[in-house]
């Protein structure tokens, strides 16, 4: 499992495709932006930021966070909501309409879909705004019922 972990993560690194993702904090009214590189699988993501050299590793229900090299604990709670957003990142990437339907209710426009959570993701999520480049996924944003908002934005090689 290590191994094959090990040549995921570096895979992505080297050939996923090139992200940004804004992270904004109302209670300090502040923005982080990091950038990366994603790679998707059928029950799995890999992320490896660049700026701060950590990368993260889900693959069906399991979390694994790298900083510098070394695996990084995480509590519970983390752990959970983080589990939670991967989950949610899968299914936006997915495309699958019939659980995108049975999770969310579905605003069409022209630029994007906004996403209605159903269930238990209602108390976390207030909506997601997501966009897609020739059925790719390419913009995501999340916003929260803490009022912070998580924007990605990933460069899809289908892109001209």
């Amino acid at each position: 499992m290590r191994l094959l972990l090990s040549f995921f993560l570096l895979f992505s690194a080297l050939y996923g495709l090139p992200f940004t993702e804004i992270r904004y904090s109302d209670a300090f009214n502040k923005s982080v932006t990091l950038q990366g590189n994603i790679t998707f699988g059928d029950e799995r993501v890999s992320i490896a930021y660049k700026e701060n050299n950590e990368s993260l590793f889900y693959d069906d229900g399991d979390l694994t966070i790298y900083e510098n090299g070394k695996e990084h604990p995480l509590d519970a709670m983390q752990e959970e909501r983080m589990a939670a957003f991967f989950d949610i990142l899968l299914l936006l990437h997915s495309n699958n309409q019939r659980l995108l339907e049975e999770n969310f209710d579905i605003k069409h426009t022209k630029a994007y879909d906004i996403l209605l959570p159903k269930g238990d993701m209602q108390e976390y999520i207030k909506k997601i705004e997501i966009a897609r480049v020739k059925g790719e996924l390419s913009f995501v944003k999340l916003f929260l019922k803490n009022s912070d908002t998580i924007t990605i934005k990933i460069e899809n090689e289908t892109e001209d």
